[in-house]
């Protein structure tokens, strides 16, 4: 039979219990709380993060966006300044000049695009000069530099290569290089090579606006 001192023992024990449980229940509410403001911070943190980063993301867009629109402009305005050149300075007196100095074209034309059956651009010319016996292919550019030159070079051999695409089949092809400006080296090596210069003059009131300086002797393709 439990004496009263047994029941106390028990009562005591159970009151332990019950101490060391609402303890574990504040320790466990305690890391749970700490645990929720963690997460909810780390959220937070990531929110910031994401918005930052979209915002960042949108401003290097606008500005990706306006360095585009900068750079098509450019290129439309020289693409536009090339074809006005060709259209409104070289034309009118390119043909009688080049037969002053010995030629006899009879056309001249613009913006001419070579394919191949497949519709595959193989080059394109500026402005070509040609009669039934001879042609003139010209590149114009505000800048001549060494680099243009050479690509001239490439494009007369791909006339050549192709010429029963091109119509230049027995047919002399002559080169020139029309420009405000030439670099020494581009200078150097279209005369070399035999090209015709066309020098572009700026602000003559005059109405030829061009000089062409013979090579001393026309090279042939």
């Amino acid at each position: 039979m439990a004496t009263i001192a047994d029941i106390e023992r028990t009562l005591d024990s159970l009151a332990q219990s019950m101490v060391e449980g609402d303890k574990r229940r504040a320790e466990a509410d305690r890391a749970l709380a700490e645990y929720r403001a963690k997460t909810e911070r780390a959220l937070a943190e990531s929110r910031s993060e994401t918005e930052r980063a979209m915002k960042e993301l949108a401003v290097a867009q606008k500005k990706t966006e306006s360095a585009l629109e900068k750079l098509s402009a450019q290129v439309g305005g020289v693409n536009n300044s090339i074809g006005e050149i060709v259209q409104m300075i070289i034309i009118p007196g390119v043909m009688g000049n080049m037969n002053d100095l010995g030629h006899n074209f009879t056309m001249a034309s613009a913006g001419k695009e070579y394919r191949n059956a497949k519709k595959e651009t193989l080059t394109e010319v500026d402005l070509l000069l040609e009669n039934c016996q001879d042609v003139m292919v010209v590149e114009v550019k505000t800048q001549v530099s060494l680099k243009w030159v050479k690509k001239h070079l490439t494009r007369l051999n791909i006339l050549r290569k192709n010429e029963s695409i091109t119509g230049m089949v027995g047919k002399t092809m002559y080169a020139a290089i029309a420009g405000i400006n030439f670099d020494e080296d581009a200078r150097g090596l279209a005369e070399d090579e035999g090209m015709y210069l066309i020098v572009i003059k700026e602000n003559e009131d005059s109405e030829d606006r061009i000089d062409i300086l013979p090579p001393k002797k026309a090279g042939k393709w």
